[in-house]
């Protein structure tokens, strides 16, 4: 099983879809319009000095529309990708967070779902099932890195909440000798109300990228402590 993540199954591949500023200049142009005090109502972002702040997993993202530009924390350099931005966007331009808790509902229930969720706009399920279908406790770790909490599903399930009262719900089935592993995710359903499919779908993108990116970094942690407790073992005297 390949431990590295595979970019060119994202839209990120596509040299024309990868950073901020390729996203619709119209979405930077209508938050750069927006009453920040609406915008912050609405959403429970909050604005300061020409900028927006939001959570994002355990993390936050800095959101400047003068400068069409978008990063993680206090770090300018960890420019959002074109994925995450367009999310971001949305979340900020079009939902309304106290709306948003509802039943959880499989992707393809939103009206044209089935249609849309094939093909090129297929959901990210299968990198998640390569990567956790043998190792439940991989996936609970990758998601509490993600500040998820443990729900009662499948072999294992998380609720991931990537942008403030928004939801996702993603459970495993473990893979055996007579069935193959299984990853379903669940948003909730008014979630259609405020976003088409497209952004959806990118929204799942997102989280099938940072669970992944989070297994990668509790790996690397592991094996930095096991290291380190080998070096102790051997100068202990």
């Amino acid at each position: 099983m390949s431990r590295t993540y595979d970019i060119s199954l994202d839209p990120e591949a596509n040299v024309l879809y990868q950073k901020c500023r390729d996203v619709d200049p119209a979405l930077w142009q209508a938050l750069a319009a927006a009453d920040p005090a609406a915008v912050c109502q609405r959403t429970t972002a909050r604005h300061e000095m020409d900028a927006y702040f939001l959570p994002f997993f355990q993390q936050e993202l800095v959101i400047q529309p003068a400068t069409k530009s978008m990063y993680l924390g206090g770090q300018p350099e960890l420019e959002a990708e074109f994925q995450l931005c367009l999310i971001t966007l949305l979340f900020l331009l079009k939902v309304e967070t106290a709306l948003l808790p509802s039943r959880q509902v499989s992707p393809k229930e939103y009206k044209g779902g089935v249609t849309f969720f094939q093909g090129p706009h297929a959901l990210p399920t299968a990198r998640l099932e390569e990567r956790f279908g043998q190792d439940r406790e991989l996936f609970l770790a990758a998601a509490r890195r993600l500040g998820g909490r443990e729900v009662a599903q499948g072999d294992a399930a998380a609720a991931l909440t990537p942008f403030p009262h928004l939801t996702v719900e993603v459970i495993l089935w473990l893979g055996d000798e007579e069935f193959p592993p299984q990853v379903v995710f669940t948003l909730p359903a008014a979630l259609e109300r405020f976003w088409a499919l497209d952004g959806i779908w990118a929204l799942l993108n997102v989280v099938s990228r940072e669970l992944w990116r989070a297994a990668e970094e509790r790996e690397e942690g592991s094996g930095i402590r096991e290291e380190e407790a080998e070096k102790s073992l051997t100068l202990d005297p």
